[in-house]
């Protein structure tokens, strides 16, 4: 089992590559469903054809795919959450 470090190097290692491909909307580290680290690839979209065209693994360590739609930047006005307290 790899730990939380070499996962980073990893990630660091192949973050732009896989932002560059089609429906990557994002490349962070996440748990399994054992609570081991794994490298998790955030999909634009649920479709079977994107995820084929990507990696099962990265230099051996398993990648997981999580739908979560596109991910955008928040522009600073909209950046907080609540209003403010009189």
């Amino acid at each position: 089992m790899a730990t939380f470090d070499e996962l980073k190097a990893v990630k660091r290692r192949h973050a732009a590559a896989l932002l560059r491909k089609t429906g990557v909307s994002g490349v962070d580290i996440d748990e399994d469903s054992k609570g081991a680290p794994v490298i998790a690839v955030h999909l634009e979209t649920d479709d079977p054809a994107v995820r084929e065209k990507l990696p099962k693994e990265l230099e051996g360590h398993p990648v997981k795919y999580v739908h979560t739609g596109p991910i955008r930047k928040q522009s600073a006005t909209r950046a907080r959450a609540r209003p403010r307290r009189k």
